[in-house]
């Protein structure tokens, strides 16, 4: 599903349709982490079995990688990215929806 909002996204900039200012700044950021970890859960899986989930402190380190990486390394070294906050609560948020709904 949220595979589908992300391709969806990605469909809509390509189109150069208009779109929202919170869609346009935020929506990658909040489906980042959820797209990330599956796709790291799903391959750890076939290595280590099915029963595999990733614990809390996995989840909550990944989280604060992204935020240092995305907002305060980055930022520093390339004009292309923007230091912004609201990005990292949008990291956390979107590890919460990993942590709670999708590491099943």
């Amino acid at each position: 599903m949220l595979a589908a909002i992300y391709a969806g996204h990605v469909s809509w900039r390509w189109l150069a349709l208009p779109r929202p200012w919170w869609i346009i700044n935020y929506l990658d950021d909040l489906l980042c982490l959820p797209l990330v970890l599956t796709i790291t859960l799903y391959l750890l899986r076939l290595f280590y079995g099915s029963e595999l989930r990733l614990a809390w402190y996995h989840v909550v380190f990944t989280v604060v990688y992204f935020i240092l990486a995305f907002e305060v390394f980055f930022p520093g070294f390339m004009p292309r990215y923007t230091s912004d906050w609201v990005d990292g609560v949008l990291y956390a948020i979107g590890g919460m929806i990993f942590y709670r709904f999708l590491n099943k």
